[in-house]
C-alpha cells in the first residue's frame, strides 16, 4: 500500500480517537457518567494501538488491542447494569482480551512460539469479538437510548467484524486498501456517534439544578391537590418519577408504570428494578450535590399488583436510600382509597 496514503489514514483514525478520549474524558469529569470513562480509557488503548502499529511492537500493538476491547466492553455492562438489563458480575468477562494478550506475549517473549497469528493474530481476534459484542450488548439500550444506541450498536458490531478480518486478509494485496480505508471510516463514525452518545441527555442524566430545595430526607405522604403545587415547585429540578399520570415537568426523568410494552415503561411488578434505579439516583444526587427527588404517584396502583406486605418492603427501602443519601421520597396518596389498618402501618413504616 502507498505510504502517503497509509499515514494519511493513520493520522486520521488517531486524530478521531485522541478526540473521542478527550470528549468522553470531559463527559465523565463534568458529569461523573462512569460508562464513559471507560470509553475513553478505550479510545486512549486504540490511540497506542495506532502508535504501537506505526513502531511494529507486536506485543504493545496486541495489549493495545486488548485494553481497547477491554474498556470498552466494561463500559457497556455498566452501562446495562445501570438500565437494570444485565447484572453487575458480567464485568469481570471484560478482562478476558487482556488476558488472552498477556499470554500470548509470554509464549512469544519466552519462545515457545514466534508465530505472528499466536503473538498478534489470536490476541487481535479476540479483542474484535470483543468490540462486537460490545455492539451487541448496546442494542439492548434501545428503549431507553433509542435511535443513538441502535446507530452506536450497529457501527460497533460492523467495526468489530471488519477487524476480525485482519489475520486472515493482512497479506491479500487487493483487499489492503480497501480494508485499511473502511477500517478507518468505522473508526471515525464509532468515534463520532459514541461522543453524540455520551452527550445526550439521557446520558447525561441531570445536572445540579440550579434551585436550593430545602425538604427534610425521609419520606412526604401528599395529597394529589397538593401535587399539582409540588410539580410547580419541582419543574426545575431532575425527579426520578415513577407514575400514571403522564403530565409531568420536562426536566423530570419519567417512567410509565404500565404492563404494556411502551418506551420508558416499567411493569408494576418489576418492583426490584424500580428499587435499584432509585437507589442509583439518589447516590448520584448526591455525589453532585444536591438533594435528590423520587416520586410516585401510584402506590394504589403497585398495591393492587404486589400486595401490601411486598409494598411496604419496597417503600421501606426507598426510604433508607433517600435517609443515607440526603433525598427525599414523595408519595401521592388518597387515604380514603385505603384501610385504616394499612394506612397506618404503612405510616409507621415509612414516615
Amino acid at each position: 500500500m502507498d505510504s502517503a496514503l497509509l499515514l494519511l489514514g493513520q493520522s486520521l483514525s488517531l486524530s478521531a480517537k485522541v478526540l473521542a478520549f478527550g470528549m468522553l474524558a470531559y463527559v465523565y469529569l463534568k458529569y461523573q457518567r462512569v460508562p464513559a470513562l471507560y470509553w475513553s480509557l478505550s479510545w486512549l488503548s486504540a490511540s497506542l494501538s495506532i502508535l504501537s502499529d506505526m513502531l511494529g511492537n507486536l506485543y504493545l500493538l496486541s495489549l493495545a488491542e486488548a485494553f481497547w476491547a477491554a474498556f470498552l466492553f466494561y463500559g457497556v455492562i455498566e452501562l446495562l447494569k445501570e438500565n437494570c438489563i444485565l447484572a453487575e458480575e458480567f464485568k469481570i468477562v471484560s478482562i478476558a482480551p487482556v488476558i488472552i494478550s498477556i499470554y500470548t506475549i509470554f509464549l512469544g517473549n519466552f519462545g515457545y512460539s514466534s508465530d505472528w497469528f499466536v503473538i498478534l493474530g489470536l490476541p487481535y481476534a479476540f479483542s474484535s469479538l470483543f468490540i462486537f459484542f460490545s455492539g451487541i450488548l448496546l442494542l439492548y439500550t434501545r428503549k431507553t437510548y433509542n435511535s443513538n444506541a441502535l446507530y452506536l450498536g450497529i457501527i460497533l458490531s460492523i467495526h468489530g467484524i471488519h477487524k476480525l478480518d485482519y489475520p486472515l486478509l493482512r497479506h491479500t494485496g487487493w483487499f489492503s486498501p480497501i480494508g485499511f480505508t473502511l477500517g478507518a471510516v468505522l473508526t471515525v463514525l464509532s468515534a463520532c456517534l459514541m461522543v453524540k452518545f455520551a452527550f445526550t441527555e439521557k446520558f447525561i442524566k441531570f445536572e445540579k439544578p440550579s434551585v436550593e430545595l430545602h425538604f427534610k430526607p425521609g419520606v412526604m405522604i401528599i395529597t394529589s391537590q397538593e401535587y399539582l403545587r409540588v410539580k410547580e415547585t419541582l419543574k426545575d429540578v431532575p425527579v426520578l418519577a415513577f407514575v400514571r399520570n403522564l403530565e409531568v415537568p420536562e426536566t423530570w426523568k419519567m417512567f410509565f408504570i404500565t404492563n404494556t410494552t411502551e418506551h420508558d415503561a416499567i411493569s408494576p411488578t418489576n418492583l426490584g428494578k424500580m428499587a435499584e434505579m432509585a437507589s442509583s439516583y439518589f447516590k448520584e444526587a448526591h455525589e453532585k450535590g444536591f438533594e435528590g427527588v423520587v416520586l410516585i404517584d401510584c402506590p394504589e396502583y403497585l398495591k393492587t399488583y404486589n400486595g401490601f406486605d411486598a409494598l411496604v418492603k419496597f417503600l421501606a427501602s426507598l426510604k433508607d436510600f433517600a435517609i443515607f443519601y440526603g433525598g427525599v421520597l414523595i408519595l401521592v396518596m388518597e387515604k380514603n382509597a385505603w384501610e385504616e389498618k394499612e394506612l397506618r402501618l404503612l405510616e409507621s413504616s415509612i414516615v
